[in-house]
């Protein structure tokens, strides 16, 4: 597997004193080091990115230290980069922080800390408890573990593996085949996870905190009965579509939940009421052959998302769902589609000061957001670039726009108005068409002794997708959002909570332990909230 390695912003502070004949322009200085043994670490990939004042690249020295001159003036992010070391990514700060700054005269110092990787071992065995070998082992999310493949003792690991909360996934030998237990039914080796159940929903966490595990995690292959999945893929002309690789995922059930959409300086954006697409490691995977037919043979009850994705020059994907009960499904159809970017125009109404933002060249995130009307699954941000808007990798399918809080819009598609509505998208349609206003009050206030609480908002009256919003609170337990679309509301801070995406744990809270309060354009509210501890 190929390894991804992740690298975020690290705290940066200037330095007191500057060299002799410094050549034109502003230095960064530092080392980079291993934060558990404090050494230093040569050959890391040091890179130094301007908001608009271009790259710096260098390596560190076998110390760990490194140098970059005749920098540009401008504000810098910096990342590390070495094999074997990783570095944490805290989302929330990293999309909202604007840097560091760089300037003639005295260097920047940075202390960039670099986390090594370890590993996760164990054993998988058979149902009847001996060793099993050839089984597929991984975790999910697996941001930059290799898979491995148990020895001829049932041993694995799981080599470069970084801190974190993972499901322990064991999936049978390519060689094991369903049983015939009856005429009617079959049973099988199913995919099992930690510790040993075959349904993903009764998974136990492993909390990985870094040091090696030494076999301590065992998983027991599970059996069940098991049904064959067959069909066909399509492609856009109904003509069978060879090679595409389909994928079989496991379809929780379908509660709404929130999603990270956006985030400026101190606070971000989220949807609610959104369906994620089924993700996750999956349970299966198969290729389509010649005539485009495909075959899942060991299939358990229950409700199953199928992707599938062409990798030849249309890269053409989609998705079908399937529901498998107590019989074969020998018919499925999986239609696929090339991609293609959706494109269209924002426009400011004339009396918004707003417009003035329409000629900015900088780019704005998540203005408008697609989701589709049929599965209520997140689809598509909106990029906007002078006046111009496109949404990438869009499939034809039916959509609804939401536009972000703070924001008025009316929406065409050609030359009909669609706004609230759903209409349908394909790859030669009409071009969308925005028209934005301003139409935003703000919420200010204090939370007491906030020790960095986080505060979130709600719409009270919540149809459909709808957007909330959270901010830190600063100095003095102070907070501020600004961008609020005029409306009734819910309001609190919580001790501890995702700054992107509060869980549905969190944000059913906030309509029972929260603060009401009522926005009105161009008008300040102004609340004090006490900190609402989250249940461990």
């Amino acid at each position: 597997m190929k390894l991804i390695h992740v690298a975020v912003l690290l705290a940066a502070v200037a330095a007191f004193s500057i060299a002799q004949n410094t050549p034109p322009g502003g230095t960064v200085e530092g080392v980079v080091i291993d934060s558990v043994t404090g050494a230093g670490i040569g050959g890391a990939s040091v890179v130094l990115r301007g908001n608009q004042s271009g790259k710096y690249e260098t390596t560190s020295d076998v110390a760990g230290h490194f140098k970059i001159t005749g920098i540009a003036p401008g504000n810098y992010r910096t990342t590390a980069n070495k094999d074997g070391f990783w570095l944490p990514l805290d989302l929330a700060n990293f999309l909202s922080d604007p840097g560091f700054r760089v300037a003639s005269g005295d260097p920047v110092k940075l202390e960039l800390k670099l986390n090594p990787f370890n590993s996760i071992r164990g054993r998988v065995i058979d149902p009847d408890g001996k060793p099993l070998a050839g089984v597929e082992v991984a975790v999910a999310p697996n941001i930059t573990a290799n898979e491995a493949i148990t020895d001829a003792e049932g041993r694995f690991e799981l080599k470069d593996t970084r801190p974190g909360s993972y499901i322990l996934i064991a999936r049978p030998p390519a060689s094991d085949k369903p049983g015939q237990a009856s005429e009617a039914s079959r049973t099988a080796m199913v995919t099992t996870y930690y510790p040993s159940v075959a349904d993903k929903s009764l998974a136990q966490q492993i909390v990985f905190g870094g040091q090696p595990d030494f076999g301590g995690y065992e998983i027991r292959m599970q059996t069940a009965p098991v049904y064959r999945v067959r069909g066909i893929v399509l492609d856009e002309e109904g003509k069978p579509s060879p090679g595409t690789e389909l994928t079989l995922v496991q379809t929780s059930e379908r509660n709404p939940g929130s999603m990270a959409l956006a985030a400026r300086p101190g606070a971000s954006f989220f949807g609610v009421g959104i369906h994620r697409a089924p993700s996750g490691a999956p349970e299966a995977t198969t290729i389509a052959g010649s005539d485009g037919r495909f075959e899942f043979p060991a299939v358990r009850s229950g409700d199953w998302r199928i992707n599938a994705v062409n990798d030849s020059a249309s890269q053409a994907r989609g998705t079908s769902d399937a529901r498998v009960g107590r019989s074969d499904l020998d018919d499925l159809q999986v239609h696929v589609a090339k991609p293609f970017n959706l494109t269209g125009t924002v426009e400011w109404k004339a009396e918004d000061n707003g417009n003035q933002r329409a000629s900015n060249a900088q780019p704005l995130f998540s203005v408008v957001t697609l989701v589709n009307a049929d599965a209520n699954e997140f689809a598509a941000s909106g990029v906007v670039e002078s006046g111009r808007l496109s949404f990438e990798n869009v499939l034809p399918a039916r959509y609804k726009a939401i536009v972000k809080p703070g924001l008025s819009a009316q929406i065409f598609l050609g030359d009909y108005e669609v706004t609230g509505q759903v209409f349908p998208v394909t790859a030669v349609g009409q071009r969308l068409r925005v028209v934005l206003k301003t139409w935003a009050g703000t919420v200010r206030g204090t939370v007491e002794k906030c020790e960095g609480a986080t505060v979130v908002l709600l719409p009270q009256r919540a149809e459909g997708v709808t957007m909330g919003q959270t901010v830190g609170c600063g100095a003095g337990g102070s907070f501020e959002l600004t961008e609020v679309s005029p409306g009734d509301y819910y309001i609190a801070a919580f001790d501890r909570v995702d700054r992107t995406a509060p869980l549905a744990s969190v944000l059913s809270l906030v309509p029972s332990r929260g603060t009401s309060v009522k926005v009105e354009e161009r008008q300040t509210a102004n609340v004090t909230l006490s900190v609402i501890p989250v249940p461990h």
